[in-house]
């Protein structure tokens, strides 16, 4: 197994219960989303890592237009 799947396994491992369900949420959109729609500019990418840093809860309407670039 490669690297990258065996430290996201063990991320996994460690995350609290309480967790799992945005775990589980975030894991199926990214295997359900094209690569190349992946990929946010840097602003993005930086209010979104705040926001996590934080533990910010987000409405789904913001996430979708931060990521969408709606």
């Amino acid at each position: 197994m490669n690297t990258a799947k065996e430290i996201i396994k063990k991320l996994i491992d460690d995350i609290p219960e309480s967790k799992a369900g945005e775990v589980i949420d975030f894991l199926l959109y990214l295997k359900n989303k094209n690569d190349q729609d992946l990929y946010m500019d840097t602003q993005e990418e930086e209010e979104l890592w705040n926001l996590i840093k934080t533990d910010e809860r987000v409405l789904s309407d913001k996430v979708n237009t931060l990521l969408n670039g709606d």
